[in-house]
């Protein structure tokens, strides 16, 4: 699925009914051919800023994340999660550079007044739009991030000891 296709996926789904990151995970599993309905739960709790709080992370980049993980995610600790934490990096970065934060709150405050969560819509859309295409580059042009929490600084994470 196109980036665009996927943003107009997150519309539909938001716009359903399901919340900010719902809607996100939703379209990006499926624009993989997942099943929204199995998954999409993962993200439930992170709606309006994690439990409807505005005060944590956008439910949009949540669910964003949420979906990187379960597509692009490590299942063994043995294999590395460098180059997913490099797309989760990029992804932030570039959410923070849209928007000048990553808070519910502040990007509430920022938008102003909305009728029937418009802005929320079209943002969460865009960000799942943006996640499809930081998903569709080739892992060998993204440059794998170290973490510096493994054991062993001289390997990549998850390359064992």
């Amino acid at each position: 699925m196109h980036p665009s296709q996927v943003e107009e996926r997150t519309y539909e789904i938001f716009q359903s009914g399901m919340h900010c990151a719902e809607a996100a995970l939703g379209a990006l599993l499926e624009s993989e051919g997942h099943d929204r309905e199995s998954l999409g739960r993962a993200a439930s709790a992170f709606g309006a800023g994690v439990g409807r709080s505005r005060e944590e992370l956008c439910g949009a980049l949540s669910g964003s994340l949420i979906a990187l993980g379960i597509l692009r995610g490590r299942s063994a600790p043995e294999e590395s999660w460098d180059t997913v934490a490099a797309m989760a990096k990029d992804f932030r970065e570039r959410f923070q550079s849209m928007h000048d934060c990553t808070a519910c709150g502040e990007l509430l405050a920022n938008f102003g007044p909305q009728e029937n969560m418009e802005k929320c819509k079209r943002l969460t859309a865009r960000a799942a739009g943006m996640m499809r295409e930081i998903m569709d580059r080739d892992a060998a042009d993204i440059a794998p991030l170290s973490c510096g929490c493994c054991a062993c600084a001289a390997k990549p994470c998850g390359a064992g000891a």
